[in-house]
């Protein structure tokens, strides 16, 4: 790889694909922010998006020789999609066994209410709490900008059911949130 130029990302993705190790890592350099990204808004935990990021990065790798053209953010953002969902999937089946009747943590109202446009805590909070598909929806059409059709092709479902998924998303967070600001949760960060 010549040093002097940044290569397109099908060549370098074609030279990763033959072994190439300086391209490897470039491709990996490239990637390692936005799959990041990608994996902390659909998992919601820094530590479990952190293994779905390096997870992806050995993905990319080894689909490189794979890799037919097109849009290259797109190509690997399909599969940074795909391994955090699978990492979600193992991840509530684990949960799901070690699963406790441990009661539910009582909320603490302190003081006075936010303002009626703060939120209590941060959206990746209530992302977090939302089922996985509504949360991938969520994640990728608002955070990710991407169109219906784009995240009917990502997830692999109909573009009516993506709409659903957002629609019903929208409207649990809608739902989680007002609940918290009415019965008066402080917001976080100490500040009321």
């Amino acid at each position: 790889m010549d040093p002097s130029r940044r290569p397109e990302p099908s060549e370098l993705v074609s030279l990763a694909a033959r072994g190439d190790p300086e391209a490897q890592r470039a491709l990996v350099e490239r990637l390692n922010r936005r799959t990041r990204a990608i994996a902390l808004a659909i998992l919601g935990n820094h530590a479990d998006a952190e293994d779905a990021t390096q997870n992806t990065l050995l993905e990319v790798l080894g689909a490189a020789a794979g890799y037919r053209g097109g849009s290259f953010l797109a190509w690997a953002d399909r599969i940074a999609v795909r391994t955090a969902m699978r990492y979600a999937r193992k991840r509530r089946l684990r949960e799901a066994r070690h699963d406790s009747d441990a009661p539910l943590e009582q909320l603490v109202v302190e003081g006075r209410a936010p303002a009626a446009h703060a939120v209590p805590r941060p959206i990746v909070d209530y992302l977090a709490e939302l089922p996985e598909t509504r949360r991938v929806a969520l994640v990728l059409r608002h955070v990710m900008g991407y169109s219906i059709d784009e995240i009917a092709e990502l997830t692999g479902v109909s573009p009516n059911t993506v709409k659903d998924r957002l629609l019903q998303g929208r409207e649990q967070l809608r739902k989680n949130i007002r609940r918290e600001i009415a019965i008066g949760v402080p917001r976080s960060g100490g500040r009321s």
